[in-house]
């Protein structure tokens, strides 16, 4: 059985819209204001309204969030095993730019949670103090375009910035059903129901679950992102994990707001 795309009715659409022109025209022209121009009148109208109908069902198909969700998994799971060869095995810290209005970068610290005293321009971090891996964040180009498409406004105080998040995920991204985020001492705990590219969360998982939080990809980057460009302070990914059960992901993030790289890094907290 062939399955009939949508972009198939256009072409009936316009013949039936052809038809309902032709139909109430010559109902007009014929017009003797009895019963059979009456009836030519109401078969153009409906011949009209079918053509609509069909044209309605002509626009193309979006693209499934199961297959968007699987296109990005490769390249994610090869960046946390280069990550795993070199030896390096902290989780991410996403870091704002000086100022807080460029570049959110992403390092990966060979371990524990320290961040260098400044950031090279290239990819490794060898020199004095932490070592380590720079990124660009998965979910760099979704904000820049969350910014400049969506006309996004990222505040600089936390409750706002939660709302700012659960409103672009939830309802201008549609990312998810639901998006909560609280506080729980020193972290902050996003719960994500009904995540639309779990898919792909579960494959990544399947490799290796540190991927999730050694170089995060999706919500849960654009999420910390958002917190590293609004608070002004380095936010880590310190824990993620799937409830396939539910479709739930939980993040946990952790704020370093003591301690902010010097000189081509981020600046410190305000």
């Amino acid at each position: 059985m062939v399955r009939q795309k949508k972009g198939d009715y256009a072409v009936p659409g316009v013949v039936l819209l052809g038809a309902a022109a032709t139909v109430i025209l010559v109902a007009t022209l014929t017009n003797r204001g009895d019963l059979t121009s009456a009836t030519l009148f109401l078969c153009g109208f409906a011949t009209f309204l079918a053509g609509i109908f069909m044209f309605s069902f002509s626009q193309a198909e979006p693209l499934d969030p199961r297959v968007a969700s699987l296109l990005g998994v490769p390249g994610m799971v090869n960046q946390c095993r280069v990550c795993a060869d070199l030896g390096v095995r902290g989780d991410a810290w996403f870091l704002p730019s000086p100022g807080g209005d460029g570049p959110i970068r992403e390092f990966v610290p060979v371990g524990g949670n320290d961040l260098p005293g400044s950031l090279p321009d290239f990819s490794f971090v060898t020199g004095d103090g932490a070592k380590g891996v720079l990124f660009v964040p998965a979910a760099s180009a979704l904000l820049d375009y969350s910014e400049k498409e969506l006309s996004l406004s990222i505040p600089s105080t936390e409750r706002e910035v939660i709302s700012a998040v659960r409103e672009l995920c939830e309802d201008a991204l549609e990312l998810a059903d639901r998006v909560e985020i609280v506080r729980d001492g020193d972290t902050l705990v996003m719960s994500v129901r009904g995540y639309r590219l779990s898919a792909g969360c579960r494959v990544i998982a399947g490799q290796s679950p540190k991927c999730c939080s050694m170089h995060p990809c999706g919500i849960c980057s654009l999420v910390a992102c958002i917190l590293a460009r609004g608070l002004n302070i380095p936010w880590q990914a310190a824990h993620v994990s799937l409830d396939e059960g539910k479709n739930t992901i939980t993040v946990i993030y952790r704020s370093l707001p003591s301690h902010g790289p010097r000189g081509g890094g981020p600046g410190n907290s305000r």
